[in-house]
């Protein structure tokens, strides 16, 4: 699953004017290569998000709040969206990225664990897409969130099983409106 984004060269800018998006916080954002798994003690991954209107504001990874699971909250599968995340399917988010990275698992003979490759994907002919999220309210009022997944397209099947919903602009606006979720799953969208 995707751990690793990249958000190096995303232009907030443009993530603002794309979605008429207000800035919330002046904090300094997280931009660069970004680890589900890094503990912070401060939201900093900027967001575009619907919250009280379409915002740009610092975010956590993770839509729960559950230090003993690291990654429980962290990729959600669109499948479960009606069941699973049904208290959380319309808080929508949208997190700027430049590409994301899918490690691909290769047998070794002799070996009982596989070799992983890292495989970093990019959008054909765009310097700045969208992955589409979920996002949760902690108690402490900052906000969580987690990439929904689909099952993948013919290009990433090649190297994993689920691929996270990137969107493109229009899509996004899409996303943050609340169209029904299915209409963002492979086969009904895909990216490339």
């Amino acid at each position: 699953m995707c751990y690793n984004f990249n958000s190096k060269g995303v232009d907030l800018r443009k993530a603002m004017k794309d979605f008429d998006a207000e800035a919330v916080d002046t904090t300094e954002y997280t931009l660069g290569n970004i680890n589900a798994f890094t503990k912070e003690s401060k939201p900093t991954i900027p967001a575009i998000v619907n919250y009280n209107g379409i915002v740009l504001m610092p975010t956590f990874w993770g839509a729960q709040e559950h230090p003993g699971a690291p990654t429980k909250g962290k990729n959600l599968q669109s499948e479960n969206s009606h069941t699973y995340y049904k208290k959380i399917e319309m808080n929508r988010c949208l997190i700027p990225a430049s590409s994301y990275y899918e490690h691909k698992h290769y047998a070794v003979p002799g070996k009982k664990t596989p070799l992983k490759i890292k495989h970093e994907m990019f959008w054909k002919d765009k310097a700045q897409f969208y992955i589409a999220g979920f996002y949760q309210v902690y108690s402490t009022g900052d906000l969580g969130f987690g990439l929904v997944t689909t099952l993948p397209n013919p290009t990433q099947a090649e190297i994993h099983n689920r691929m996270i919903i990137t969107l493109d602009e229009k899509a996004g606006r899409d996303f943050l409106d609340k169209r029904p979720i299915e209409e963002f799953q492979f086969p009904n969208y895909s990216p490339n």
